[in-house]
C-alpha cells in the first residue's frame, strides 16, 4: 500500500495482542466466532493520522523577492495599506499590513499622491499620504499591531467571544468610560458583540483592575469575554508523484468498521473521524453500500467522502495546476496538469448559500481577511482575519477554517471551508505569488473548477 495512512492502520495491541499485519484476518475470525456481537470495547482499526503538523504545511511561503539595494525603507501605517500597480491606477493591487517594514526607492511626488511616492521591488508603487511612511533608516517594526506570521499553520491566535453582552474597545477605558459604555450612555468608543464573533489575539494587558485582550488591529476585549480556539488538526493527503485513488476519508464522527461476508456485514471495528484509505471496490450487502479498502475492510458508503480523479477541463492548459472542489463529496482536490497530488475534506455553503459551480480563476489573495454579515437564522456574524483566503468569484473564496471542526460537511455562507494546515499549503501552491511585505495581491492565478455531481454507483 503506498498511502501513509494505510501504513499506520492497526489494531490496538492492548486490546487485541496482535500486530497490524494479522489483524485483518483475526478480525474476520473474531467475528464469525460470535466476539462482535457481544458488548465490548471495539478495537480502533483506521486510525486518522496523528495530530503532528505535516512538514509540508509549515513550509516558507514563496515570495517574490524584494529588491535589497533600496534606497530607503518604507513602513505600513494603514492595516490595509494599499500597493499600486502603477502611480495612475485607481485600486490597490495588493496590501501590506501595518508594522511591515520594507526597502523601496523614492520617487517624490506625483498625481494621485499628495505625499510621495516610492517604487517597491519586484514592483507595486506606494504613498506616504494613502498608508506609508518612509525613512532613510532601518525601522523597527512597532509592537503593536503587528503583521501577521504566515511561518505558522494559522497567522494569528484566535478567540471566540463567549459573552455577548461583551463591547471591542477602540482603545483602552477608563473606569468612568467602561461603565457609561455599558450603560448605553457613551457611544463611538465600543461596539456590542451581539453575534457570533471571533478576534484575533495578540497579548493580554491588564488595565484599571482588569484583564483584556489586545487584538491586531489593537482592539480590546474583556478577557473573560472569550474562549481560545483550537484549530482542527485535520491535513489532507499530499504526494507529488500522484495520489493512488480513489480515496475515501471518514467524516462527521468515529464510524463501524465492518467485515463483509456470506450476504451479511459484521462490525469489528471502528473507525476515527478523518481517516482515510484507498478505495477498492464498492459493493452492496443486505441493501447498504459499502466501500471496501485493503485488507477487506468496509465501511458505509454514507460515513465517507470519497475523492475520485476528474478530467481537466477543456479551459484549463495542458500542464497548468488548478483546484477542484467536489461539492456532492466536499472534498477538494489539487492538480498538476492531470495528476491529482493532494486531497482533502472541506466544508461548503450550506442550502441557501450554495457554493457556485463552473470554472474561475482565483482574482485575489490574502494571509488573512475579515469577513462578516448576517444570517437570517444565526444572526450578525464577525470572523476576525480567516486565513489564508483566495477569492475566485465576487465575493465566494477558498480559506481557512479555525472556527469549527465539521469538515465533510455543508456548513458555510458559500465560501470553501479548509482546516488550516491544508488551507496554508494550497495558498503556497496556488498563483499569484505574494511580493515579499505583502499581505495581499490581486492578480489573476490558478484554476478553481466547482462541481455538484453525485457519483454512479460502483
Amino acid at each position: 500500500m503506498s498511502l501513509r495512512a494505510w501504513a499506520t492502520v492497526a489494531w490496538v495491541a492492548a486490546l487485541v495482542g496482535v500486530s497490524s499485519s494479522t489483524a485483518f484476518s483475526d478480525a474476520s475470525e473474531e467475528a464469525a466466532g460470535g466476539i462482535a456481537d457481544v458488548d465490548r470495547d471495539l478495537p480502533t482499526l483506521l486510525q486518522a493520522p496523528s495530530g503532528e503538523t505535516p512538514s509540508w504545511a509549515l513550509l516558507p511561503i514563496p515570495r517574490q523577492p524584494a529588491d535589497r539595494d533600496g534606497q530607503v525603507w518604507v513602513q505600513a501605517r494603514w492595516h490595509d495599506a494599499p500597493i499600486f500597480s502603477s502611480r495612475t491606477a485607481r485600486y490597490g493591487h495588493g496590501v501590506m499590513r501595518a508594522g511591515t517594514v520594507i526597502r523601496a526607492a523614492a520617487l517624490g511626488r506625483g498625481p494621485g499622491c499628495s505625499g510621495r511616492w516610492f517604487r517597491l521591488q519586484p514592483f507595486g508603487y506606494v504613498c506616504t499620504t494613502r498608508g506609508f511612511r518612509g525613512r532613510n533608516h532601518e525601522l523597527e517594526p512597532p509592537a503593536v499591531p503587528r503583521a501577521a506570521t504566515p511561518d505558522q499553520v494559522l497567522p494569528y491566535r484566535y478567540a471566540a467571544v463567549s459573552d455577548r453582552s461583551a463591547y471591542r474597545y477602540d482603545r483602552l477605558p477608563s473606569e468612568s468610560e467602561y461603565e457609561r459604555v455599558h450603560d448605553g450612555r457613551l457611544g463611538g468608543l465600543a461596539s456590542q458583540l451581539d453575534g457570533d464573533y471571533f478576534v484575533t489575539v495578540d497579548g493580554e494587558v491588564e488595565h484599571e483592575g482588569r484583564t483584556w485582550v489586545r487584538t491586531a488591529q489593537e482592539r480590546y476585549v474583556r478577557r473573560d469575554a472569550v474562549e481560545m480556539v483550537e484549530a482542527s488538526e485535520l491535513h489532507g493527503e499530499l504526494d507529488p508523484d500522484g495520489l493512488e485513488l480513489p480515496m475515501a476519508f471518514v467524516f462527521g464522527e468515529e464510524r463501524p468498521v465492518y467485515r463483509l461476508g456470506e450476504g451479511r456485514a459484521r462490525e469489528v471495528g471502528v473507525a476515527d473521524v478523518y481517516a482515510r484509505f484507498h478505495v477498492e471496490r464498492e459493493v452492496e450487502v443486505g441493501g447498504e453500500r459499502y466501500v471496501v479498502g485493503p485488507g477487506g475492510l468496509a465501511l458505509k458508503r454514507d460515513a465517507v467522502r470519497v475523492a475520485t480523479q476528474s478530467e481537466r477541463p477543456d479551459d484549463i492548459p495542458e500542464g497548468d495546476r488548478w483546484v477542484h472542489v467536489d461539492l456532492a463529496q466536499q472534498v477538494l482536490m489539487a492538480y498538476e496538469g492531470d495528476t491529482p497530488i493532494f486531497a482533502t475534506l472541506v466544508s461548503s455553503g450550506k442550502e441557501g448559500y450554495d457554493t457556485p459551480t463552473g470554472v474561475f480563476r482565483v482574482r485575489h489573495k490574502y494571509v488573512s481577511t475579515t469577513m462578516s454579515g448576517d444570517d437570517p437564522t444565526d444572526g450578525v456574524y464577525d470572523v476576525a482575519e480567516v486565513p489564508w483566503t483566495q477569492y475566485y468569484y465576487r465575493s465566494y473564496a477558498l480559506h481557512g477554517a479555525y472556527w469549527h471542526d465539521a469538515f465533510g460537511a455543508v456548513r458555510s455562507h458559500g465560501c470553501t471551508n479548509i482546516a488550516p494546515a491544508d488551507a496554508r499549503w494550497l495558498f503556497l501552491w496556488t498563483t499569484p505569488v505574494l511580493p515579499e511585505g505583502w499581505h495581499g495581491i490581486r492578480e489573476e492565478g490558478v484554476w478553481v473548477v466547482n462541481t455538484n455531481e453525485e457519483p454512479e454507483p460502483a
